[in-house]
């Protein structure tokens, strides 16, 4: 385990309903439960997992999870999270922020590859500034 590169890369991510359930169950079937526990660790000593083992861990967490499709290194899975997050609307700041991304044109390559367009950002604003007037 190594600490982030920068104080700025330090953060809280906030996390969806499903992602929390997720680690929810992973903290109960552990059995490293102290406030200094990492949440994925050596399932009898509680310490880091080996780096060079993770790919072979999540290749058996893909597969009894129903996973077909081929696996993607871990770099590319952040790649897909945020590109994801993009796609689904989420403002491009938010994106930069979540990524720890100090640019933003490194951000802009999420968003490109998410293909975004933000079709109804004009409503959106509107409703927030104006409330509930429509005008037709």
């Amino acid at each position: 385990m190594t600490t982030p590169k920068s104080r700025a890369a330090r953060r809280t991510v906030p996390l969806g309903t499903v992602a929390l359930e997720a680690l929810e169950e992973q903290y109960q079937a552990s059995g490293h439960r102290a406030p200094e526990s990492i949440v994925f660790c050596h399932p009898a000593l509680g310490t880091p997992l080996d780096p060079s083992k993770l790919s072979g861990f999540a290749r058996k967490a893909l597969n009894l999870a129903g996973v077909s499709a081929s696996f993607r290194p871990w770099h590319g899975l952040r790649h897909t999270a945020l590109t994801e997050t993009a796609a689904a609307g989420v403002p491009a700041m938010f994106v930069q922020a979540t990524a720890g991304h100090a640019q933003g044109s490194t951000t802009e390559r999420y968003l490109h590859a998410a293909k975004t367009s933000y079709p109804d950002a004009a409503e959106l604003a509107e409703a927030r500034v104006f409330g509930d007037v429509v005008t037709r």
